[in-house]
């Protein structure tokens, strides 16, 4: 019998997945990975932390399967945006900068002030800390040596495919979120790389998801077979591929450590939101709100502390619509679309002394669905069509955040 491994190189860690051809999942295994936070509003990672993580997992799914001569393809979906500058050698010349990391303020606001609206026609992108291009402004700004001697930029996928084959591709999905893409032309914008001093040769060929990368070569993973690796895609698009989210009409809604939502367009439409290549051919409208289930994470972590989610829901749901007039701002680690406001804080609003742990775990939840409204009403204005919503990630585990997501919206929600 053959198998497919898949690989999901998250924020926290990597889960690999052997799989059936007919889908049906075998055995998988996770293995979590450090970050580092060297001062505030900076996330760090080691690549090579990733790479390790990966034989871990992989290996072990691969055993629990009993799979070792029947592997026969291999593919990497991942965290997009968090780049890494790599040496001729292979080796990281320092570590990743996050998609979460927002110390490229100032990077951010001279693209602004150098390219203005040209930036969002070229990529589809506005520009945020969120995105690779200020990530590597800043390494050129503060450490251009290091910058000299990087031979590749790799996003995370790039890197395991790199360590798995020794070649070096990235998809169109994921450099679509590098901000040095153009998404109408499908090719390395050479008009941003100019503009900004950028040398597209330290950069991956692009190519289409599905695609054969080359042969698993590197023998820390444990398959005696000689599967291929294919050309793999960004997180956010996989999922929506996953959940059957291709036409227009569909939006994909996914909250883990933030919210993402995807909804296929056949154009840009302007506005405040922004665009990226979809796994398939096409493009899709895209919104990012950054902290979301991290932040009801932290009011776990915070006021539930020896105690599970079940106990945090039947609290939140006790305290009923409208959390007891307690208010969130979720902009704990900046504000995404549509507002765009990389110095913006996070905010709890009307607490007294009267109010509980529940309330507050209640007012994280309606802030989040809130966010979520605000974004298809933006779409829906933009004369994209909106019929439902497709809910996945962690957050989808709780029946009661499903149902504040439905009635909020006022969207049939299928999870």
């Amino acid at each position: 019998m053959s198998y497919v491994l898949g690989i999901d190189a998250g924020t926290t860690g990597i889960r690999a997945g052997v799989y059936s051809l007919e889908g049906e999942l075998v055995a998988q295994s996770y293995t979590e990975f450090p970050s580092y936070y060297p001062h505030p509003g900076w996330v760090e990672q080691n690549a090579e932390d990733w790479w390790k993580s990966v034989v871990k997992a992989c290996n072990s799914a691969v055993k629990l399967a009993k799979a070792e001569d029947d592997i026969f393809a291999i593919s990497v979906t991942n965290q997009r945006e968090t780049i890494v500058p790599i040496s001729k050698s292979g080796t990281p010349l320092a570590r990743a900068i996050v998609w979460q990391d927002r110390r490229t303020v100032g990077e951010v606001r001279r693209i602004k002030s150098i390219m203005g609206e040209e930036v969002f026609r070229i990529t589809g992108l506005k520009p945020d800390p969120y995105f690779s291009l200020p990530k590597i402004l800043w390494w050129m700004k503060n450490y251009p040596e290091m910058v000299e001697k990087t031979w590749k930029f790799m996003l995370v996928h790039d890197y395991i495919v790199y360590k798995m084959t020794g070649n070096v591709v990235t998809d169109f999905s994921n450099a679509s979120r590098t901000m040095l893409m153009d998404l109408n032309k499908r090719n390395w914008s050479d008009k941003i790389a100019e503009t900004f001093g950028v040398d597209l040769d330290k950069f991956p060929e692009i190519g289409n998801s599905g695609e054969v990368a080359g042969e698993l070569r590197n023998r820390e993973i444990e398959i005696r077979s000689r599967p291929v690796v294919a050309v793999g895609g960004g997180d956010q698009q996989c999922s929506a591929l996953g959940l059957g989210v291709v036409e227009e009409g569909k939006v994909k809604s996914t909250t883990g450590t933030g919210t993402f939502m995807i909804a296929p367009v056949e154009k840009m439409h302007g506005g405040e939101m922004i665009y990226s290549a979809h796994v398939v051919p096409k493009i899709v409208a895209e919104v990012s709100i950054f902290t979301t289930g991290s932040l009801l994470d932290w009011v776990k972590r915070s006021f539930f502390q020896n105690e599970s989610y079940e106990v945090l829901n039947a609290e939140a749901k006790a305290s009923g619509v409208g959390a007891r007039g307690l208010m969130v701002f979720p902009f704990f680690s900046g504000a995404g679309c549509p507002h765009w406001n990389p110095e913006a804080k996070g905010t709890i609003y009307g607490l007294t002394l009267g109010h509980s742990r529940g309330d507050i775990a209640r007012a994280v939840m309606e802030s989040v669905a809130f966010e979520v409204k605000t974004n298809i009403d933006l779409m829906e204005s933009l004369g994209i069509k909106i019929t439902e919503l497709r809910l996945d990630g962690g957050a989808a585990r709780s029946a009661l955040w499903n149902q504040i997501f439905a009635d909020v919206t006022r969207k049939p929600c299928l999870v």
